[in-house]
C-alpha cells in the first residue's frame, strides 16, 4: 500500500524509520535536481539536499500534518539554497547534467543531447533567481503553482508572473541558440 508523503511523515514522527527512508527515496531525484539546477553546482546541491533532510529530522515535530509535505520540504531546501547563493554570489557556471544524459542512439545523438542540455543549462543560468526557482519547482519537481507560492512565500499571481517571464526568456534564449 502506497502511503501519502504526509502519512509517511506522521509515521516517521511516531518512530518508524522506514517511513523516513521512503520520503528520502521519493524526494531524491526531484529535490536534488531542483537544487542542482538552482545553485549550478553538483557538490553544493548534494550538501544542500543532505542539509534539507537533516532539518526534516531536526524539525519533524514542527511539521503541520494538515499541509503538504512537498511544500514544507521544498521550502526548507529553497531557503538553504538562497542562503548558499548569497554566501557564494548568485552566478555560477553549471556543469552538464549527467542525470539526463542518455547516450542511446549513437555518438551523434549523444552529442546533440549534450549540446541541447548545455543550451538549456545556460538559458536557465541567465534567468533571475526568482524566475529560475519557480520554473524549476514547477517543471522539474512538479509542484503546483499554489505550492510554489507557499514555498517562496509569494502571492500566487507573482509566482504565475515569474513563470510566464521565465518561459518567455527561455524560449527567446533557446531560439537564439537554435539560430546560431
Amino acid at each position: 500500500m502506497v502511503s501519502s508523503d504526509e502519512a509517511l511523515m506522521i509515521a516517521y514522527r511516531r518512530g518508524e524509520a522506514k517511513a523516513f527512508d521512503e520520503l528520502l527515496l521519493r524526494y531524491r531525484t526531484p529535490l536534488f535536481s531542483t537544487l542542482r539546477r538552482l545553485v549550478g553546482d553538483r557538490a553544493l546541491a548534494e550538501d544542500l539536499f543532505q542539509e534539507t533532510f537533516l532539518r526534516v529530522i531536526q524539525h519533524a515535530g514542527r511539521y503541520d500534518a494538515g499541509r503538504k509535505f512537498s511544500g514544507w520540504v521544498f521550502r526548507i531546501a529553497r531557503n538553504l539554497a538562497v542562503d548558499a547563493l548569497r554566501q557564494r554570489g548568485v552566478r555560477r557556471e553549471e556543469e552538464l547534467d549527467d542525470e539526463h544524459h542518455d547516450p542511446a542512439g549513437g555518438p551523434d545523438r549523444a552529442l546533440a543531447r549534450a549540446e541541447q542540455g548545455e543550451a538549456i543549462s545556460r538559458a536557465l543560468e541567465l534567468l533571475p533567481l526568482e524566475q529560475r526557482e519557480v520554473f524549476l519547482m514547477r517543471e522539474w519537481a512538479g509542484l503546483s503553482f499554489k505550492e510554489i507560492a507557499e514555498v517562496t512565500e509569494s502571492p500566487l499571481n507573482t509566482v504565475l508572473g515569474r513563470m510566464h517571464l521565465a518561459v518567455k526568456k527561455l524560449r527567446a534564449s533557446l531560439a537564439e541558440h537554435a539560430e546560431a
